[in-house]
């Protein structure tokens, strides 16, 4: 992916828009460990241009969420996709947490917690595989578990092993690391913008799986949403070098999508 095609992508609202039909994020995320992993995932999700962010995650988040954006509203309604597994703790309900969202048959946004009880979470569900223009956005350790092999087998291969997974979860994966590709149930993939070394920190994972959100509550496929992400990530990042914190590189989204806007309405 390049810059300019980046700009293409991202969803630019117009006048006509408002802030059902930019996209509902659902945030399910956090815990009384990770209370921070909530306020990073919702961070993304309006710092990429969210119309409206429902958090339904950990109590124990709440007050700090609002404090920090107060824009937010707390509890269930209408969503248009699933942000889950940011910051969860193990826990024994973690399947029965996520069985509850994929029920409602919305695109989902898989991280962390949530990748390792993907099976029980559908079979609890009586489902066969996740909601269509599902993503899953694991690093290269998460993978491998998630395959059954070991960590230096998938940094061997990511585009492989990350097509494996896709296939087998019939979901879109996005693999992080120094280069991110995104992989389709078909096997196409997209690599996305690389960022500086700087951005290899906790939280960048959290902040991602936000504004990915974002993309997918937009209407946007998940493999164009998980690349478009991870590259404004990158590109945010080149563009303010130095040991930003996720939550400070976050912030500066929303001027490096304003510059991407102008950038495609100059091609």
């Amino acid at each position: 992916m390049t810059s300019k095609g980046l700009a293409s992508l991202w969803p630019v609202p117009s006048s006509d828009d408002d802030k059902y039909s930019r996209g509902v994020v659902g945030v399910d995320t956090g815990s009384a460990r990770y209370p921070g992993a909530a306020i990073l995932s919702v961070l993304g999700a309006l710092r990429g241009g969210a119309g409206f962010v429902r958090y339904c995650g950990t109590e124990s988040a709440k007050e700090a969420i609002v404090s920090r954006c107060p824009s937010i509203t707390l509890g269930l309604g209408q969503v248009n996709a699933w942000v889950l597994g940011c910051g969860w703790e193990e826990d024994a309900a973690n399947a029965k947490r996520l069985a509850s969202r994929v029920a409602d048959d919305l695109p989902c946004l898989l991280d962390a917690g949530a990748l390792s009880v993907i099976d029980e979470a559908l079979a609890l569900t009586g489902r066969i595989h996740l909601p269509s223009n599902s993503l899953l956005t694991p690093h290269a350790g998460e993978l491998a578990r998630l395959l059954g092999t070991s960590r230096p087998e998938v940094e061997a291969d990511p585009v492989g092993s990350a097509g494996q997974a896709a296939e087998r979860f019939q979901a879109t994966v996005l693999i992080k690391g120094a280069r991110q590709y995104c992989l389709a149930p078909d096997g196409s993939a997209i690599e996305a913008l690389a960022g500086p070394a700087w951005t290899a920190q906790a939280g960048s994972g959290d902040v991602l799986a936000g504004l990915a959100g974002t993309l997918l509550a937009a209407g946007l496929s998940a493999q164009t949403a998980g690349a478009a992400a991870a590259s404004l990530q990158a590109l945010a990042a080149q563009r303010h070098p130095g040991p930003y914190s996720p939550d400070q590189l976050a912030d500066r989204f929303p001027e490096t999508i304003a510059e991407l806007s102008l950038l495609s309405q100059s091609a």
